[in-house]
């Protein structure tokens, strides 16, 4: 069973997750830039997605010229660097975005050979296309086929967006969203999308291993989900309810999960952002190559979080996230509940526009209160530096150290890791 104060935790954020919906009824908004830092909150102006990630609205791709990267002018026009292939005028109603992503990655396991892997993250195309009120958004991509040579691999990413069988021997295409969409209310301040999508729940973010992302299973690598959802911007409130209708690449049926998510995100000042997400899904097997600990039996998962964004100085931005979990089984008649946590806290530092230093702690315990064999509790450590130094161009460079493993992460990922990647797009 949970510990008390695991269930007193999973109450309360149900309680601030209930008040914060009644909120919703705060008025429009217009301008919502994705960098706190810069005094903006949201992330609807910046990208198509109301929630963030994923394909950058025209509005977007200047900001990325005018503050993320670097500037070798002083007060320099940017002109159409920030267009489409940095010089094409697209219709105002279509959306075109083409992304690749490498990492080159050295791995020195805990007692164990020191190994390489060259990933191809992300070799995206995406496009949307507004029509009045109503939206066409989707992506297609390729992750090519996994090859070893002694220490080294070669492999792709994604592939739990995989459109194809056999994907890691094959090479497969991958199609991360897709989704239908209209736009409601006066402003359009409503967006309800069907199709393929982000999970709405805690912080969005491009470091896809943190572990709130993956044990949750809301990374935006591969955990997206088919299902229906209603997102809100407003002034000060900001959020987004989903079904869950399962994720239609993994098979077979029995270990999709159903249910649904969501978030809301309060925004007291333009520089603070407080959040409160819940989760509850039901599948009728747990997956046990995704988390070992867990029976071959239908199961319920609950994800209960609470986060923060915050920049106390203009160069300084906080995020921090802490999630309370439940894995609830009836196994032979017996029920079956473990409890556990999960935390980030992670620190963004602009020492000059377009150059980041990032540091960020993690970590899981996925049986709190629990004398078993899996009552192991893992902590990460990231640092790294992150440089946008051309149009459309960035590098980023991070050490990470685990103790342990976790659900949705091998159990080779404990030690030291290096890892450099490049990030490109049109």
């Amino acid at each position: 069973m949970t510990s008390a104060w695991v269930r007193r935790a999973i109450s309360l954020v149900i309680v601030a997750c209930a008040c914060a919906f009644v909120l919703l009824a705060s008025r429009p908004a217009h301008a919502f830039p994705w960098m706190i830092r810069e005094g903006y909150t949201g992330c609807n102006t910046c990208h198509a997605d109301p929630s963030g990630a994923g394909i950058l609205t025209a509005y977007g791709r200047g900001m990325e010229e005018v503050v993320l990267r670097t500037p070798y002018k002083k007060d320099a026009d940017p002109g159409k660097l920030g267009n489409f292939a940095w010089s094409v005028d697209l219709p105002e109603q279509l959306l075109l975005q083409t992304d690749f992503r490498n990492l080159f990655l050295t791995l020195v396991p805990s007692g164990g050979t020191t190994q390489f892997q060259d990933v191809v993250m992300q070799l995206d195309q995406s496009a949307q296309l507004k029509i009045g009120r109503f939206r066409m958004n989707g992506s297609i991509g390729y992750s090519p086929p996994s090859t070893a040579d002694g220490n080294f691999t070669f492999t792709g990413g994604g592939l739990g967006a995989t459109l194809t069988d056999a994907p890691g021997v094959d090479g497969a295409l991958i199609a991360r969203q897709y989704w239908l969409g209209v736009d409601i209310g006066k402003d359009e301040e409503f967006l309800l999308r069907a199709g393929r999508m982000n999970v709405p729940f805690g912080i969005r973010t491009i470091e896809h291993p943190f572990l709130v992302r993956q044990v949750t299973r809301t990374d935006i690598d591969k955990g997206q989900e088919h299902g229906v959802s209603l997102a809100y911007t407003g002034e000060k409130v900001r959020g987004e309810i989903m079904a869950i209708a399962g994720n239609f690449a993994i098979r077979p049926d029995d270990f999709r999960e159903r249910g649904g998510s969501g978030f809301v995100e309060w925004m007291p000042s333009t520089k603070v952002a407080i959040g409160a997400s819940a989760m509850i899904t039901h599948a009728d097997q747990a997956r046990t190559d995704y988390d070992i600990s867990l029976a071959a039996a239908p199961i319920w998962r609950h994800a209960y979080a609470v986060h923060a964004r915050i920049s106390p100085v203009k160069p300084l931005v906080i995020l921090a996230e802490f999630d309370a979990l439940l894995n609830s089984q009836l196994v032979a008649g017996v029920s079956e509940n473990h409890g556990g946590v999960v935390g980030l806290l992670q620190a963004d530092l602009q020492v000059y526009q377009g150059i980041h230093v990032l540091a960020a702690g993690e970590f899981y315990n996925g049986h709190v209160g629990e004398t078993s064999t899996y009552n192991t509790t893992t902590a990460t450590a990231w640092l790294g530096a992150w440089w946008f130094f051309a149009p459309h161009l960035d590098f980023r460079i991070d050490g990470v150290y685990s103790s342990g493993s976790a659900p949705g992460l091998p159990p080779s990922n404990q030690g030291t890791s290096l890892l450099a990647q490049i990030h490109g797009y049109l």
